[in-house]
């Protein structure tokens, strides 16, 4: 089996961490680059780029030993593998328990997408001869460090501390020591602890992995094709590291819970892997796809950004300029006038790799049925929030939000919706018991924004695929790190569980407790015993509880946390049912109200100039000073319509949330 992780932006590598023998544990970067931190192993041979003449990086050969060798020993090598282009040599390191692992790290399997190659879908690696030296970790693909917080390790701890180059297509693959056969394989790393085999894949984020202009030459989604050459290589090699080829689970988290998702709707990856794990994220999320219209303003926006032409009629000279400019100057210039938790650079319905949009599919049932483990976190949006509203939510204790504040928030992270819309946001989140407590009016602002970004596209994602009558487990992750460096309020926030997915507790290096250390070991069962099995069970007697299916009628969820094993329905079933069900209807009503009024005010302006009949003035005041504006007498049965379709919506939305 082979559990196959995909994060955003780029899959996370391994950090090792200097002991009295070399530490093998995973990196858990939240910005998904490489971390080598131990000195003894930075002095072995790695590949590096060189800047080309035109300011764009250029890729350098890695390490490959030709000196006269004796073919008898490095057939007997286990640390010598032959791939289908080539000899790959690895390294044996240890793990934080003291177990021994082997790893072959930078392995390419595309051509560095340099060049004419920017923006392309990859092209398979070519042959080498000689031995590759696949002992280090290669380099990570270009992205943006986050700088706002210093040196902040709460922040800095997602960032990348190997070098940022366009090459950066390569693999990684841990296999346990001895080397098993036909072994399941996971794409992630799990500390050795667990007899699999991990690969882990980087691929091009941003710009430079989702730029679209709708040509040949940027067609849009290479970095999702950079992942699905990946998952190619696994099946065409992953025998020859022990794994088996036909148990490939594929997982990731956030953004990269929306690759897996990609994947699973998209047909030409259907035959590639088995199973999917999906950590706080979901395709039909709001930020996981745009247009290919609005991919293409973006694309002109960041060109006029770096000084290139940004006309929609000179594409083809638009996309000669942004190929002349330097990968970092475009991703440090992708970001510009977007909303929370909007990526200016995301998938497109390009007609090759998506056939048709997220919603649609998941409609019409268009998707891999195969089994998922799925869920989110308690504290889905204060990761976020603290990087939109830096003022407001400051990175300190005893941080607090008054009504005033609370409103204008709203404001501020729902810049898209007109008032009617957002007076139901806020009605939705008031704690109306005490709507001043600044308390409340703070954690309303995470589960408002954790709600539609994450939460709720979780559910509905597990909610359709047990409909299909797959085999769903979902999760509520709610364990705060007692070493946590964010502020208490913050609780668990995004991203949290992947140290313990990971096995980080373990390093007996970290301050984590004895109760955190079981705890993850805990995790990693459940999700091994997934990849595994599709069950996270372990199928036989053991002290793990039970985690039940979630299925369509009773939508089980397991709490994971510390000292619990709470089993609920939903979760947030009520305020998922008033994104998903309630708000669009309302926003519908309103928008055909607001367009029927302003073509009937162009129409009918002679005529209500001079009759007495016509009433514009008759307005219904709301919380938040938002009108209602009814024309009487003629338009009264056409507000009629419009106030039916709305209680309509309210009762649906109310018959949709009884559950708790």
């Amino acid at each position: 089996m082979c559990l196959l992780r995909i994060r955003q932006q780029v899959l996370q590598q391994y950090r090792f961490s200097s002991c009295t023998d070399t530490i093998f544990t995973p990196y858990l970067g939240h910005g998904d680059a490489v971390r080598v931190v131990d000195a003894e192993l930075g002095t072995l041979e790695r590949e590096g780029v060189s800047a080309g003449s035109d300011g764009t990086s250029q890729p350098r050969r890695r390490n490959i030993s030709r000196r006269e060798s004796n073919p008898d020993a490095e057939e007997n090598d286990p640390l010598i593998v032959t791939t289908d282009k080539g000899k790959v040599r690895g390294v044996t390191l240890t793990s934080p328990t003291g177990k021994k692992v082997d790893a072959w790290m930078g392995i390419p399997y595309a051509q560095p997408p340099v060049g004419a190659l920017r923006f392309r879908h990859p092209r398979p690696a070519e042959r080498w001869s000689g031995i590759l030296n696949a002992t280090t970790p290669p380099n990570t693909c270009v992205q943006i460090v986050d700088t706002l917080f210093g040196d902040f390790p709460g922040a800095t701890m997602w960032n990348p501390n190997t070098n940022l180059t366009e090459d950066c297509l390569y693999i990684n693959v841990a296999v346990p020591h001895p080397r098993p056969k036909n072994s399941p394989v996971m794409l992630w790393i799990f500390g050795a602890e667990e007899n699999i085999i991990l690969v882990s894949m980087q691929y091009r984020v941003a710009s430079l992995g989702f730029l679209y202009l709708g040509t040949p030459d940027a067609p849009g989604n290479a970095g999702l094709f950079d992942q699905h050459l990946a998952l190619r290589w696994v099946r065409n090699n992953i025998h020859r590291f022990g794994g088996d080829p036909t148990r490939v689970t594929l997982f990731g988290e956030s953004a990269g819970a929306v690759s897996v998702s990609m994947h699973l709707l998209s047909s030409l990856s259907h035959d590639l892997f088995q199973r999917a794990i999906l950590q706080s994220g979901s395709p039909t999320a709001p930020w996981a796809l745009i247009t290919r219209d609005e991919a293409i303003n973006r694309t002109l926006r960041l060109a006029e950004a770096v000084e290139c032409p940004h006309n929609r009629d000179e594409l083809s000279e638009v996309l000669e300029c942004l190929r002349s400019r330097d990968a970092k100057q475009l991703v440090n210039n992708e970001w510009n006038n977007l909303g929370i938790c909007e990526f200016p650079f995301v998938p497109v319905v390009d007609g090759s790799f998506l056939d048709e949009s997220p919603q649609r599919a998941m409609a019409t049932g268009r998707f891999k049925k195969t089994d998922i483990l799925t869920g989110s976190n308690t504290e889905e949006g204060y990761y976020f929030i603290i990087y939109y509203l830096t003022e407001l939510l400051r990175k300190e204790e005893g941080i607090t939000v008054t009504r005033e504040e609370f409103l204008k928030a709203v404001r501020e992270l729902n810049p898209y919706v007109n008032g009617a819309v957002r007076q139901a946001i806020v009605f939705e989140y008031t704690d109306w018991t005490d709507p001043d407590n600044a308390h409340s009016n703070r954690d309303a602002l995470d589960k408002m924004v954790g709600d539609y970004h994450f939460t709720c596209n979780v559910n509905e994602f597990a909610h359709r695929y047990a409909e299909e009558g797959n085999n769903v487990y979902m999760y509520l992750y709610t364990h705060r790190t007692k070493a946590n460096p964010w502020p208490r309020w913050t609780g668990v926030m995004h991203g949290d569980e992947i140290n313990y997915v990971f096995g980080e507790p373990l390093n007996p290096s970290l301050t984590y407790t004895d109760e955190e250390k079981e705890f993850s070991r805990r995790i990693m069962r459940y999700w091994v015993n997934f990849a595994k099995t599709g069950n996270p069970n372990p199928g036989f007697v053991s002290n793990l509880p039970d985690w039940p299916k979630h299925t369509a009628h009773g939508r089980q969820y397991m709490e994971l946390g510390l000292n619990t094993t709470y089993l609920g329905r939903g979760p947030r079933l009520r305020q998922c049912a008033f994104w998903k069900k309630y708000l669009p209807q309302l926003m519908a009503a309103t928008s055909d109200r607001e367009q029927f009024n302003q073509k009937l005010h162009q129409r009918w302006k002679p005529i209500r100039e001079e009759s007495k009949f016509f009433n514009t003035h008759n307005t219904i005041s709301h919380t938040g000073n938002t009108e209602c504006q009814l024309m009487t007498p003629f338009l009264i049965k056409s507000t009629t319509i419009m106030c039916f379709v709305t209680v309509i919506a309210i009762k649906i939305y109310i018959l949709n949330s009884n559950v708790k």
